[in-house]
Order: C-alpha cells, then sequence, then structure tokens
C-alpha cells in the first residue's frame, strides 16, 4: 500500500461519518430515512470504476447462483442453506429498503475486496467484466418485472422526448434545450448512483431544463421510474461461449439454477465494432457545439481550439474563430487509432474545455459538446460550502496543514479575472506558512503568489461544488499554535482533524464532535458553522505531540504530494467522480491553451524519480487515469510497462 493511502481513506472515512458530506444536506425520499442493521459499511474506493460494457444479467444470474445464492439467498433474501452458519447476518440484497441506498461501484468494491468482518470472502478469481455482471444481477433482485414495467410506462410518456427511447439522450426535443440530457446509458454515471439518488434527481430535478417531478409522481411511480432507467445501462443479449467456467483448481460446479432477469419490453441492443490496423491512417470529422448555460444564444464567435494527443503527447491543435449557430466543424482530421481528444473554447474571458474523448476506428466523426458563460467578475454569489482541514505532527518542530476548500457559484455567470493576466480568487493563509503545494498546479502557473497567500486564475463556473482546491503547507511547532486564518467568502462548515496524539485544541468556534479509530490511530474532530465572509477561524493548539512511525503526506516531494493530493480528491463524496474529472479535463485545457507539449498533468501523474515509493505512486495514478477513461489502452500498457521495469530495477531478483 502506498504511502498516502492512510490519509486518503482517514478523510473517506471523516466524509461519511461527519456532518460534512454533501449528500447528508439533502432530505432523503420518503421511506429511506432509516437504514437497515445489515448495512456493511467499507472504506471507499480509491479509483474511479465503472463497467467498460454494459452489464449482462443472464451471466450475472449464473454467477450468482454459483457463488452468493448459498449465503445471500437465490432472491437475496439473506437465507441461503450456509447463512445459518454465519456469526452475523448476511446483507438482504433482495429487499429494497436495503438495496437501493448503494451504488453499483460499492458492491462492486465489495465483491472485489471481500468484507472479512462479515465473512464476506473476495472474488478476486472472477474477472473485471464477471463482478459487474453478477452485481447488475444482485441489484436486480429487489426490483420486481411488475415495478420495471411500470417504469417504463412513465418513461415513455413523461422522459422519451428528452432522454430519448434508449436513454442516449436523443429524443426529439433534445435540440431546444440549453443543456443537453444525461445519457442514462453511461456507465460511469450509472455506477456511482444509488437508488436513492436517483430518486433525488427524479423529485428534484435539475436546472435548466429538467422539471421536478416531486408532486406529479407518487412515491410508487418514482421507484418504478428508478427502476426502469437502472435497467437502460444493462444488455439483454444471449450470453456467446463459456461466460463463466469454472476455476480449474476447484471442484466442478453444479449446473446452475439460472434466474431470469427482470423483463423489460425496451433495452439498448449491443452494438458491433470492427478494428482497423493502427497503420491505416484515416481522416474524419470533429463537430463541437458550444451550450451557453447562462441561457443567451449559444456564441458563434468564440475562440474553440480543438487538441490531440499520442502516448500523452500534445502531437495536434487547430483553432477556429467562427461557427455557425454555435457549431464549430473542424474536417478532414488525422485520426490514428488510440489519439485523444479534447476541444477548449474561450469565451467572454473564460476558459472552458469538452470531455475527453478517443478515437473509434469504428466511428471516424466525433461529436464534443462545451458549456460556456455569460461572465462576471463580481465574486459576491460565491460561497465556500465545505472548508476541511487536517493536522500531521509527524515532523518536529513544525505542523503539516492539508486543507480543501468546496466552492459553489449560486449564479448563472462564470467568474473570471478582471483582467487577461488577472485572478479569480484569494486565499489568505495563516501568518508564518511555508512549503505550499498543490493538487493541481503549481505557483507561477496557475496558482499566483500574493501576500499572505495565494490567487488561484481559473474561471468559477455555476453549480453547486463545482469547484474545489486541495493544497498543503506548513507551520513552526514548539508546543503551541495560534492558527489564524481568514474566511474570504461566506462558509457554510468547517471541519477540522487532529491525531489524538498528545495535542489539545482549544477554540470559541470550534464543536468538539468526538473521536474517531482508524487503523489503530485515534483522530479528534471539531467543526463549525455559518462564517462570514471576513471573519477569522480561530484557535489554538497547543501540547508535544507524540511521534508517529510515518507522514500520511511527504513534504519532501511536490511530485509525491500531487499525487496523493490528488487521489485523494477522487474520495471526497460530496464533490463526486465527476467534478475530479472535470478538474483535472480543466488542467489539460489550460496546459494546452498555455502551449505545454505534455499533457501528464492530466492524463497521468509522471515522474523522473526512480525511488520506489514514487514509482509506485506513478502507476497508480497512471491506473486510475486508464480506469477513469482518459488513457487510451495502447499508451496506457506501454507506459505501465516502462515504470514496472523502473520498480523491478530497485528490486533485482
Amino acid at each position: 500500500m502506498h504511502k498516502f493511502s492512510g490519509i486518503i481513506a482517514l478523510f473517506a472515512l471523516v466524509i461519511l461519518l461527519s456532518a460534512c458530506s454533501l449528500a447528508a444536506d439533502i432530505t432523503p425520499p420518503p421511506g429511506s430515512e432509516q437504514l437497515p442493521v445489515q448495512q456493511v459499511t467499507r472504506a471507499v474506493n480509491d479509483s474511479p470504476v465503472f463497467p467498460i460494457i454494459p452489464p449482462d444479467l443472464v451471466n450475472g444470474a449464473a454467477i450468482y447462483n454459483n457463488e452468493c445464492a448459498p449465503c445471500h439467498g437465490k432472491t437475496g433474501q439473506g437465507d441461503g442453506p450456509q447463512a445459518a452458519q454465519l456469526s452475523v447476518p448476511v446483507a438482504t440484497l433482495g429487499l429494497s429498503d436495503f438495496a437501493r441506498h448503494y451504488t453499483p461501484a460499492e458492491w462492486f468494491d465489495v465483491v472485489t475486496h471481500g468484507d472479512p468482518d462479515r465473512f464476506m470472502p473476495a472474488f478476486s478469481d472472477l474477472t473485471d467484466r464477471q463482478r459487474w455482471d453478477v452485481v447488475a444481477y444482485a441489484m436486480n433482485l429487489s426490483v420486481s418485472d411488475e415495478l420495471v414495467a411500470q417504469g417504463e410506462a412513465i418513461y415513455q410518456e413523461s422522459c422519451v422526448s428528452c432522454h430519448g427511447v434508449t436513454g442516449k439522450a436523443d429524443g426529439p426535443s433534445v435540440e431546444g434545450l440549453s443543456v443537453k440530457p444525461q445519457d442514462l446509458t453511461d456507465q460511469s454515471l450509472m455506477a456511482k448512483n444509488s437508488a436513492v439518488s436517483l430518486y433525488q434527481v427524479i423529485s428534484s430535478g435539475i436546472s435548466p431544463d429538467m422539471p421536478a417531478y416531486a408532486g406529479l409522481f407518487t412515491e410508487e411511480e418514482h421507484w418504478a421510474l428508478v427502476a426502469y432507467i437502472r435497467s437502460l445501462a444493462y444488455t439483454f443479449h444471449e450470453t456467446v461461449g463459456e461466460a463463466y467456467p469454472a476455476p480449474s483448481t476447484a471442484e466442478p460446479y453444479p449446473a446452475p439454477e439460472v434466474l431470469p432477469p427482470p423483463a423489460v419490453s425496451q433495452s439498448p441492443g449491443v452494438t458491433s465494432t470492427f478494428t482497423i490496423s493502427s497503420s491505416q491512417p484515416f481522416l474524419g470529422t470533429v463537430v463541437v457545439q458550444l451550450i451557453n448555460g447562462s441561457g443567451g444564444d449559444a456564441p458563434s464567435d468564440a475562440t474553440v481550439t480543438l487538441y490531440g494527443f499520442d502516448n500523452m503527447q500534445n502531437t495536434y491543435s487547430e483553432t477556429l474563430t467562427t461557427g455557425d449557430g454555435g457549431v464549430y466543424t473542424f474536417s478532414d482530421v488525422a485520426m490514428p487509432e488510440g489519439r485523444v481528444f479534447l476541444v477548449s473554447a474561450d469565451y467572454a474571458s473564460g476558459l472552458y474545455g469538452s470531455d475527453i474523448v478517443t478515437v473509434d476506428p469504428a466511428d471516424p466523426d466525433l461529436d464534443l459538446q462545451v458549456t460556456v458563460y455569460d461572465s462576471t467578475t463580481d465574486p459576491s454569489a460565491l460561497t465556500t460550502d465545505r472548508m476541511h482541514i487536517f493536522f500531521d505532527f509527524t515532523n518536529p518542530d513544525k505542523v503539516q496543514v492539508i486543507e480543501v476548500f468546496i466552492i459553489s457559484n449560486g449564479s448563472r455567470q462564470a467568474v473570471v479575472a478582471p483582467t487577461e493576466d488577472g485572478t479569480v480568487l484569494t486565499f489568505p493563509l495563516p501568518e508564518g506558512y511555508t512549503n505550499l503545494q498543490f493538487q493541481d498546479g503549481m505557483l507561477g502557473d496557475r496558482f499566483i503568489e500574493v501576500p499572505q497567500g495565494f490567487a488561484d486564475t481559473l474561471t468559477v463556473e455555476p453549480g453547486v461544488g463545482d469547484y474545489q482546491v486541495i493544497f498543503a503547507f506548513e507551520m513552526p511547532y514548539d508546543r503551541k499554535l495560534d492558527f489564524s486564518q481568514p474566511m474570504f467568502l461566506p462558509t457554510d462548515a468547517v471541519v477540522v482533524m487532529v491525531p489524538e496524539n498528545g495535542v489539545n485544541v482549544d477554540s470559541e468556534l470550534l464543536q468538539d464532535t468526538g473521536v474517531r479509530d482508524f487503523q489503530g490511530s485515534t483522530y479528534r474532530m471539531f467543526e463549525t458553522n455559518s462564517l462570514i465572509a471576513g471573519s477569522p477561524l480561530e484557535f489554538t493548539l497547543s501540547g508535544k505531540p507524540k511521534q508517529e512511525g510515518s507522514a500520511l503526506f511527504s513534504t519532501g516531494s511536490t511530485q509525491n504530494l500531487a499525487i496523493g493530493l490528488g487521489v485523494f480528491g477522487l474520495v471526497l463524496l460530496g464533490i463526486g467522480l465527476w467534478l475530479y474529472l472535470r478538474n483535472q479535463r480543466k488542467a489539460a485545457v489550460q496546459a494546452a491553451s498555455a502551449g505545454f507539449n505534455q499533457a501528464s498533468v492530466s492524463f497521468a501523474q509522471d515522474t523522473e524519480s526512480d525511488d520506489e515509493d514514487t514509482l509506485m505512486d506513478a502507476i497508480i495514478a497512471l491506473d486510475d487515469q486508464y480506469h477513469a477513461g482518459n488513457l487510451p489502452e495502447e499508451a496506457y500498457l506501454e507506459r505501465r510497462a516502462v515504470l514496472k521495469e523502473k520498480l523491478r530495477g530497485l528490486n533485482p531478483g
């Protein structure tokens, strides 16, 4: 386990257990207020996981009956023949009150790593695809055929005009929307959403185009629609070949009693693809649609630049300054297999980016969307939703401070710098800080040093929790530290964490919310709410800390800290995976626009250092980016092989 795993899991645990989770601020739908006693609590997965292809319920049924039914029961009621032999209750996967609270990614993590405390084994012998298949089938045990059919009828009447017949956001009314609706077959989207979160979206709507259905649908209709929407991400095609062979080292499995998948009359089919040799270059067209998220007309005079990356190197760029109705067309673009494209748009003094897409040899034409906003230099609409502070006393005579800011823009305008080379937000820091380091960027690049702090040049787009910054610095510590940091924006909540190792916290603002045990260490948490802009966060640390075995964050390397903080960004549940990827996309756009020849800042953390810890960190970050879909497989495998070879060179024999 690499050096950052402790702090990553610790912050994840805190966000799960404390009131700082953004999810905890959302009123749950009816019937979801009380979690069942069988709930399994696990550390949050620190890697973005989602199926590569739609899960297959037929394959999942075979795997479930062989591996899961003996404990969980054929219908998921926790009544399998081996359940009575266990000293703990078996999770009732088939009960909707239980299953609705979990995401497929969370269940995939349990299937992959197991849960020894509840006698749940790890199924690492299954492939990723097999694990996703069985997770999909297990989740459908709590959904009846009748509920899915009811949801389909509601979907056809109320949703198909925008989301399309198969959920691919291609309905006849899409052209009239200011923001394209969600693709409900997007595996990364569906893997990270529970039924409860889908219920909440349907109930509350999404500004500006999706209405709230809280008063239009009954509770049962909400759940029916959730069940049908979930089914759009599955496939029901016939299995080819032996999908689930029995391990050769064990006795053959008996013929499984395959339970039928939920009956869904409308489900997306599987599109076959073909491959071509990378030695056969071809040309394609990239169509970029600009969408004005502020509600105005789509701009046709913005500066739009298309970037291409091969093996993480920026090898192609082309710029257009004129479009037609907000549509910019790049013609005769060279598209070697595996090339990665993204688009930046410079509009109203703000820089915006598209998603990252990889060339598909089966389709030489790409469609990209970029949402842009009208701009303002007035930051009065910004608020800090959450500020997290962690103190690490590992090093003598100083303390390391890690801070996370989660900021919302409640307006419909992006907040931009007042001048071309100006900054957007200024972060004042405590007097006496040193060794300032960042998750994304560095001083002199994205971040600018100012008196008693730093400023960020990144545009703050409209949205709740859509902006985050993670950084660390050091403060001198000799048995006492008077900590005072001004809040530059109205702040809803602050969470402070201090290891329970002999250090005391004294403050009129912070409330002691108790201790949390983690991997043999104890941490004390303090919280406060509603700080006005300009008011200081003040408290005193005192006492002689007991020395820990090793630092949770290494301050000896900016590269190490950047990787550690970057991975930490993945586990902030209140932010979500989509925000992490969005910030990485912004970093790539900013780097490409500045003329850099490398995209490693966004596609993978690279390193020239050859020490074991740094190489392990680089491999982990590379894996994260590949599984997030940000790296073509060829480039990923090639770079990973280089790093692994370096690692083997450090440990010969």
